[in-house]
Formats: structure tokens, sequence, C-alpha cells
């Protein structure tokens, strides 16, 4: 990193600027990123970094006051009029992404002048980013709030190499359609702008790739995503706290006299609950819990009390307002339900606390319940775990968050059940201190080694070796001197093996797949090539047994049918693949369903393939429909069929057998000094992945990243290539 500048992007700047008195102070703000950014090494980047994010302030105040802000970073605000940020932020950005990306989705309120504002914004800021960017720098985009800035920075800066983290989950697609179809295309393909996209935990990151897949139709590999002629690549980075700064706390002074205040002041057992002001906490749902528990267990009446801390957020939002007055109004009822004249069920506050107020409630109490709704991580429970030194103390947690995936010894509650939750609530009041010991201790170990710092630092690492936008998996166009090189190796070759696809690579598509036959060019020059004793001219296809027997079956070639499954060698056929295709009659009925959902998509049947084609159809409506079949069978089929998400078609199969299976077969049965695989589509990629030795040629046709080494533009140069190790002087025409 020492020649990279980092460039973090969020909305708010780590610091903001307070006025009384006609005296200007600084205030630094204390999220989890800004601790996150500050904890890495920061010396070891080429220079200081850079943050931009939206101000809270004015231009003058910036100009005036600038010099107070510390010199560990340069800032650049960016100056949004009033009126626009308030449509970007209270409106898009926590009126719709807010509730829709956390389930809420009959809180969404959307408006299309909001979408315009998060547009406007997100535009506003890119130019500000791309004036700023020098060669070299890793930028780092944060939140759902710059969503389309990866690609805005792009169209900008081609070159960038762009980092994005989603701070909150990332819902599954059916969430997600419910935003107009060019609102939510305009948010994925934003994403898609970065070299590397990051969530808390693979369900989220699995709903954003299976999004790409069924709203852009872009295939996915591994958690990446074939983006035009780039790959965008994605990952899980469960964010954490700063470990120390929580667990060093407990001894304290000041922490220790807030701890025994508390103790002083309540002499029961104390749960512990703080979160901001949202409907997305479960706040609510908590009351309900604690109503539930002092039912079912009148013994513990005047023997607990629930601390309930609610720290003010986005009150101008009416549905946070209204949660407000909700709250209130569920606290005042159960304290007047069970409350005595020296005890109070519930302490409630609606204000911020200081760090030693929040530590000394940390480890003063006996249960700290955390159960929000749905949450993207849940730094408050890691917060609780870290500051127990004393390895006291019990969690309840949702299973809706994404601290549950790492906190499997807290008492794990779904929220919505006031019943599973007053059951734990009890289970947390009567548990040992040895088995508190035994399941605070196995937490602490493991947030303590996956820190803030760790966080950030592995982003960093995978962003800096994510190859570069104009580096992935392009493949040099093989023309010119390129071309020349391979005339030459295939010259000095004496054994020499072709691996041809056909439909994209010897033949352009066509309506119907029986019009696609070969023309008397292509024949002409497979013939000439198979009549040199030095080649092995091998046409690899999806295509079936009967149809390849019937175009090529005159010529001296070999041939493989169904990707694999048949192959015909020295002029006899045998089958591959022992699959009696019995699961076909299981599969049919879908892909006969699409056809009388699909006007102008058909069935294709091979032996042991099925295909529905789609190219005849309405293209808006062939997509969507292919899109749907491909979920279903996704979660339909066994693991013992592939689905191909191919051109224009859904293909189904066996697993046995691929081009990459059949090809790594041909090329290891013979000592071939000459290998050359042409083709186009996803298919294919099995069989040029094979080809990574010297006086090995994989070529992908067409456009897209590929596995590939080379590339060529479309058939007809394909088509000249094979006609120049023949007929140099005398390229060939297709038709």
């Amino acid at each position: 990193m020492k020649n990279n500048r980092l460039v973090i992007i969020s909305h708010r700047l780590p610091f903001s600027f307070t006025t009384e008195n006609k005296t200007t102070t600084l205030k630094p703000s204390a999220g989890g990123l800004v601790t996150a950014v500050k904890s890495l090494e920061l010396s070891s980047f080429a220079e200081k970094p850079l943050w931009i994010g939206c101000a809270d302030f004015t231009q003058r105040t910036w100009d005036k006051h600038h010099g107070l802000v510390d010199d560990s970073f340069v800032y650049l605000p960016v100056f949004i009029d009033k009126r626009t940020h308030k449509k970007f932020y209270n409106g898009f950005s926590n009126s719709v992404l807010w509730p829709l990306f956390h389930y809420f989705s009959t809180y969404v309120d959307y408006h299309d002048d909001d979408f315009k504002a998060y547009r406007l914004a997100n535009e506003q800021v890119a130019e500000k980013v791309a004036e700023a960017l020098q060669p070299n720098d890793l930028v780092w985009v944060h939140d759902y709030h710059f969503i389309p800035l990866p690609q805005l920075i792009r169209e900008r800066q081609p070159e960038a190499q762009i980092g994005f983290f989603l701070h909150i989950p990332f819902p599954s697609f059916e969430l997600l359609r419910l935003l107009p179809k060019s609102c939510r295309n305009y948010l994925l393909r934003g994403l898609l702008g970065a070299n590397l996209v990051g969530f808390h935990t693979s369900d989220y990151r699995l709903h954003f790739l299976q999004s790409v897949q069924m709203a852009l139709g872009l295939p996915t590999t591994f958690g990446q995503i074939v983006c035009g002629e780039r790959m965008v690549d994605s990952g899980v980075f469960p964010i954490g706290i700063n470990y120390s700064l929580f667990h060093d706390a407990y001894h304290q002074e000041d922490v220790e006299q807030e701890r025994q205040q508390l103790r002083t002041s309540y002499a029961g057992r104390m749960i512990f609950s703080v979160d901001r002001l949202d409907y997305t906490k479960g706040v609510m749902q908590r009351l309900d819990a604690l109503e539930a528990f002092l039912t079912l267990h009148p013994e513990w009446k005047e023997q607990i009390v629930f601390l309930l801390v609610v720290i003010p957020s986005r009150d101008e939002i009416q549905s946070y307002w209204e949660r407000k007055q909700m709250i209130e109004q569920a606290v005042g009822r159960i304290n007047g339900q069970f409350a005595t004249l020296t005890w109070l069920p519930v302490v409630y506050r609606y204000a911020p606390l200081s760090f030693p107020q929040l530590m000394g409630l940390y480890t003063a109490c006996d249960v700290a319940m955390i159960t929000p709704v749905r949450d993207g991580m849940n730094l408050v429970a890691k917060e609780f775990i870290a500051s127990r030194s004393d390895q006291q103390g019990v969690l309840v947690l949702s299973e809706l968050t994404g601290a549950a995936n790492e906190l499997g010894e807290a008492l794990r509650v779904n929220p919505l059940d006031e019943f599973e939750v007053a059951d734990a609530l009890k289970q947390a009041l009567e548990m040992s201190p040895d088995e508190q010991t035994r399941r605070m201790e196995a937490m602490q170990q493991r947030i303590s080694q996956y820190d803030v710092k760790k966080w950030a630092s592995d982003f960093i690492e995978v962003l800096v070796t994510t190859p570069p936008a104009e580096h992935t998996g392009t493949g040099a166009l093989l023309e010119g001197k390129i071309k020349k090189n391979v005339l030459k190796d295939f010259a000095r070759a004496r054994s020499r093996l072709l691996l041809l696809d056909y439909d994209g690579t010897l033949a352009e598509f066509t309506s119907e797949p029986g019009l696609a036959a070969p023309s008397a060019g292509v024949l002409e020059t497979l013939r000439k090539l198979a009549s040199q004793p030095e080649n092995k001219v091998v046409i690899i296809s999806g295509r079936d047994q009967p149809t390849l027997e019937s175009w090529f079956g005159s010529l001296p070639i070999d041939l493989v049918a169904e990707h694999g499954d048949k192959q015909k060698q020295n002029g006899s056929w045998q089958k591959n693949n022992q699959d009696n295709a019995a699961w076909k009659n299981r599969v049919r009925p879908l892909l006969d369903e699409m056809v009388n959902r699909c006007r102008g998509s058909f069935i294709e049947e091979k032996a042991t393939t099925l295909v529905w084609h789609y190219r005849n159809a309405n293209e808006e409506i062939g997509f969507e429909r292919s899109r749907e079949l491909l979920l279903t069978l996704t979660h339909l089929l066994p693991h013992t069929l592939r689905i191909i998400d191919g051109n224009k078609v859904i293909e189904i199969k066996s697993v046995d057998w691929d081009k990459g299976k059949l090809a790594r077969r041909l090329i290891d049965g013979s000592r071939y000094d000459f290998v050359l695989a042409v083709g186009d589509d996803q298919t294919d990629e099995d069989m040029l992945a094979v080809l990574t030795q010297e006086h090995q040629y994989p070529v992908k046709v067409g456009h897209g990243p590929t596995a590939a080494t080379y590339r060529l533009p479309d058939v007809q140069q394909v088509v000249n290539l094979l006609d120049s190790f023949v007929q140099p002087a005398k390229p060939v025409r297709v038709g």
C-alpha cells in the first residue's frame, strides 16, 4: 500500500461543529467507521488519507474553522443544498432504502422527487471525488446513502480501484423488486461499478448475487459477477469493534463509579437495553416480552428492573417520533400494571449516554437484552461482550442480527416471539456464574480476534489484490503480432488439437436452432484442416448427436454432442454419460409452463438435455420468465443436474460431463505441441479454463470476462483464423 492513497467516502464526516455563545468548537464523531479507519496503519499508505462526506455545516463555517480539525486526514466536505439533502437523506435514504433493506416494506414511502434528489446528491459527490482522485488511489465507499456512487465514479474515472461496504442488510430479491424497475436496476448497477462489494454476512452477499442475476441477468461464479468486460468481486467482512477500548475500560475510575452507583440504586437484578430510536430495533417487542415475563413469572416482581435507554435519532421523520410515543405509552402501561409504591419494573431514559455511563450499564447489568427485529450487524452486542472483564452477564440476542452468526453462545431468540424472549430472560437470570463465564469466554475470544482493525485491514487487503477493472478477464485481441506468433507456432507444431465450439463460434445464432447449419465455406475450411495429418479437429458442442452427424458426419473430424455426453471418435459414436435422463419427466412440466406463459419460446429436447429457448420471445417478457425459471430450477433440482444460463437459453443437463472435462481428457490422451480451443459462452469457459500451458491457446469469441488468454470479436474472425492455417491469402466468408 506504499503506492496507494486511501480515499474514504461516507455520508457524514467524522466531526461536526457546534457554536455556543459565539464560540465554535469541534465535536468528533465516535461511530464504528471512524474507529475502524483510524485504527488502520495510516503510515503504510503513500500519503494522508482523504475523507469525503456531506457537510452538516456551512461553507463559511468550514472556511473559518477548518483549522480545528485534526490533521490525520485531508477532509473534503461536499455542500449539498438543504432541500436536496432533506429529500436525499430523510426521503429516499431513510424512508425507502432503510425500511426496505430491513424488511419493513410497509414503512417504505417512495416518491420520485426523493429518488431524483438521491441521484442528484450522489452525482454531486461523484463530481467531487473525480476531481480529487489521483492515480493508484484506493476508494472505499460506505453504506446505503451512496449505493450508486461506485458506478458514477467509474464513469468519470474508469481505472479507479473502488471498494464498497454495506453496513445494513441486503434484502432478498423479493423485497428489492418492490422498487420501481428503473430504480432497482440503477442501484444494482451502481454497486457493480465497484471492484469489490462487501457485506456483513453470507446471507446478505447471496441476496445481492441473486438480485444481480434475477434483475440484470448477469452470471455469477464463486461470488464474482460477470459485468461487461469486468469481473466484480464480493466478500463477507463482519465488522468488529475496538475490543481493547471496551475491555480495558472496566477498571477505569469513572466507569467503576457509574457501576457502583447503579448497583446501589437498584438492589435487584438488572436487565439492560440500549438502542437508537428506530422501528427496526424492536424496542416495543422487548417491552411486550418483559410484560409476558412478569405475567408468567410473578415471583420475579420487585426482584428485577429493566433499564431501557433509547438514543434520539431521526425524530424529524414521522415514523420515528410516532415510535417514541408508542414506547413511552408502553412503558407507562407496564409500570402502571406491575409497579408498587417502592418499585418500578421499567426505568426509561430518552437521551444519549456518555461513554462512562454506557460502560457502567454494560458492566453492572446481569442481562443485556439486545433484540432488534432486523440489524445488519449490531455492535452493541459485541460491545457488551467486550466490556465484561469479569466474564459475567448474559446476552439475550436476536437471531435476526448479523452478530448472531458470530455470537453462538448468546441466548438467541426470535424478537417477535414474546414468550420465547420471556423464557430466555428467565434462563438468563437463573444461569450459574460458571456457565456465564464459559459462554462469555468463548465469545470474547472470537470477537477479540476479529476486531474493527482486522475488519478494515482485511477489506483493504482484498481490495488491493482485486484485479483492476481494465485487467480483469478481457483477453488479448488475436490480431497483428499476436496472430502471427500463433500462426508460427501452428506451423512449427507436429501434433495439433483444435477444439471448436459451434453456435456463436462457427455459426451465428438464428431464431430456430435448425436454421444454423454450417456454410459451405466453413465445411470446406474444416475439411482442409482435417486433411492435414498433424491435425485433430474436434467440434465440441451442446448440439445433439443427430444434428452434428447430419452436418459434419461426412468430414474426417471428431464430434462431441451435448457438452460431452456423447463423443464420435474414429468414425463411431460412444456414450460418456450413464445418466438415463429419467429426471426429464419431472423437469419438462416446468418448461411447458414457461412455454405457455412466454409466447415465442420453445423447448428443445436432446438425449440427456432439456433446453428452453426464448430468443424469439418478447425481449422483456422472455428475460423476466428466464429469471423466474432459473430461480425455480435452482431451488428444486438435485445437485446431480447442472443449470446453464446461456445465450437466450436455459439448459438443464447432468453434471457428469462438461466441455472442460472432455477437453482435459482429449488433451491428456496424446502429446500435442499445439492446442487451440475456441468458444463464445459460459459453457465454453469450462473448456477455455483448461488451457493453461505453453503452446495452448484459449480464445473467447465476443465480449465479456473470460478465462481465455485471447479474444476474437465475432464468428467471421474465427473462420478467418482457421482458414489462415490452411489458406493465409484467401479468407473465407461465413455465409
